[in-house]
């Protein structure tokens, strides 16, 4: 079997493919606290408006977020985690026991 149809059938690589850049990440994260506006989430992730915009897009688009207009005017909308995303949770819990044991104290790097 050819790695490229091993990937297809894998669902670790598939998941990875949905959520699994460093941008969606962090993204995922801040969401988990509950919903946040875009001028929120730009601070919080340092991301710039461009690749924040972006970003939103692809999660809203793989049904880990919903995005929802809170005001016409001013124009405010509001990201929240749908059901998929919050699901997501306990690989979070998972990366942050990972996290704390090889990456905090920079053994890993």
């Amino acid at each position: 079997m050819k790695v490229s149809e091993k990937s297809k059938l894998c669902p670790v690589i598939e998941s990875i493919k949905i959520f699994g850049n460093e941008r969606k990440m962090i993204v995922i994260y801040y969401l988990f606290d509950g919903g946040k506006g875009f001028n929120e989430l730009e601070k919080l992730t340092g991301l710039n408006s461009k690749t924040l915009s972006t970003t939103l897009k692809e999660l809203e688009e793989s049904g880990l977020i919903k995005r929802t207009i809170v005001s016409d005017r001013p124009f405010r909308v509001k990201y929240e985690l749908t059901e998929k995303g919050r699901e997501l949770r306990s690989i979070y819990e998972e990366l942050r026991r990972w996290g704390s044991k090889y990456a905090v104290d920079n053994s890993f790097r």
